[in-house]
């Protein structure tokens, strides 16, 4: 994890502790584990735990880290795989980039001191190259230093790998300087006590290699057009991996709720036009009569038959307005309660999520309401059939 990282997720799924602190100065041991994995190990925050950092067969480093916090997201494959460390250790361990230091060796010579270069990382075939001087190669060399003044000794350190390069300095002052005489010459040879020694660079190029990069987006709809996009961008050495690709269970899982989510649509639809359908035909039956009355004074077919769609509409309206009031509130109190909780290890969330989307619903009701209308013309057809002189003798 890096400073950059947006612990929004982390944060709702945290069970214990508290997410990473990835700025200077915090501390840096600092992990965070899994709910899964901290009871197999049977530990809890604030414990030590060691951490094995393996690179190959021969390369295997323990670290002691801090629990700083537990987390559960419910996706398995997360849970029971992944421990989040600062970005750092593994980038440093990895020896991703290049690291260059100046080693200023203990004896002082006349005139000045000795340097060699140093450097770690990268395929291990290091160039030295040292601007502002005509040194070649690690050293050492001789650095003159000037009476009462400093000098900056600059490395930059390449390798053949094309690793990204690395620069370090440091900056030299003799102090309490003397003349050592040279009787064979007749002069003396300027000598300093010790020298004043202040560093600084880069810092080692490790810092700007990641493993991989993370793209978010703030539409899903995006996601084969931008993973095409950044796929056309890459080197051919690199590749993308969509969210879909990496955790295919989940899309899966997600694929069979939203079939699930239709099915029932549906079934409730068809329902409630039989229900309607019935409702329809009692009333129609009901007021035969009136259906007599009405033609006898010369109401046409088409108009008796809107009246009882419009009572349908208006019954189904009422239905669907009471149910909204029934349906939104439970899911206002699941929302704010969770009431309704679900196994984790089945559902990958340990309560029964609710979004509610104000679009969502006015199109349902309506889509609803007139599905259903639509599925009464037919059954309204009965009103044609009635005639007025059977009705009113019926009567």
């Amino acid at each position: 994890m890096g400073a950059d990282q947006d612990w929004t997720f982390l944060r709702r799924h945290l069970v214990e502790g508290d997410v990473l602190d990835i700025t200077p100065g915090a501390p840096e041991n600092e992990l965070l584990l899994s709910r899964y994995l901290a009871r197999r190990l049977e530990i809890a925050t604030g414990d030590t735990i060691t951490v094995y950092l393996v690179k190959g067969r021969e390369d295997i480093r323990p670290r002691k880290f801090r629990v700083r916090g537990i987390f559960e997201t419910g996706v398995e494959a997360f849970d029971h795989q992944v421990v989040l460390v600062d970005i750092a250790h593994l980038q440093r361990f990895a020896q991703w980039g290049l690291q260059a230091e100046i080693l200023v060796l203990d004896s002082v010579v006349p005139g000045g001191v000795l340097v060699e270069g140093l450097a770690f990382g990268g395929d291990r075939i290091f160039r030295y190259t040292w601007p502002g001087t005509d040194f070649e190669g690690k050293g050492p060399h001789r650095v003159e230093l000037p009476p009462e003044t400093s000098r900056r000794i600059t490395l930059v350190v390449h390798d053949a790998d094309s690793t990204l390069p690395d620069t370090s300095w440091v900056e030299l002052r003799g102090e309490k300087p003397r003349f050592t005489p040279v009787h064979s010459r007749g002069g003396g040879e300027l000598v300093y006590d010790s020298i004043a020694v202040e560093r600084g660079g880069s810092g080692g190029s490790h810092t700007l290699y990641a493993g991989g990069f993370e793209v978010a987006l703030d539409d899903f709809d995006d996601l084969l057009e931008m993973d095409d996009r950044v796929y056309r961008e890459l080197p051919i050495e690199l590749r993308t991996l969509s969210v879909r690709e990496r955790f295919p269970e989940i899309f899966a899982w997600l694929d069979l709720l939203d079939t699930n989510v239709i099915v029932v649509i549906v079934l409730m639809i068809i329902v409630a036009i039989i229900n309607m359908t019935s409702a329809l035909l009692i009333i129609i039956l009901e007021r035969t009569t009136m259906i007599g009355v009405l033609k006898a004074l010369g109401a046409s077919n088409g108009a008796i038959r809107r009246i009882f769609l419009i009572d349908a509409a208006y019954i189904l309206g009422t239905g669907i307005l009471l149910g909204d009031l029934l349906g939104i509130g439970l899911c206002l109190l699941q929302q704010t309660t969770g009431l309704v909780t679900l196994p984790i290890e089945s559902y990958y969330v340990n309560a029964v999520p609710v979004l509610l989307d104000p679009v969502a619903i006015v199109l349902l009701n309506a889509g609803t309401l007139l599905v259903c209308v639509a599925a009464l013309v037919l059954p309204s057809a009965l009103v044609s059939r009635i005639a007025p002189a059977r009705a009113i003798r019926f009567e």
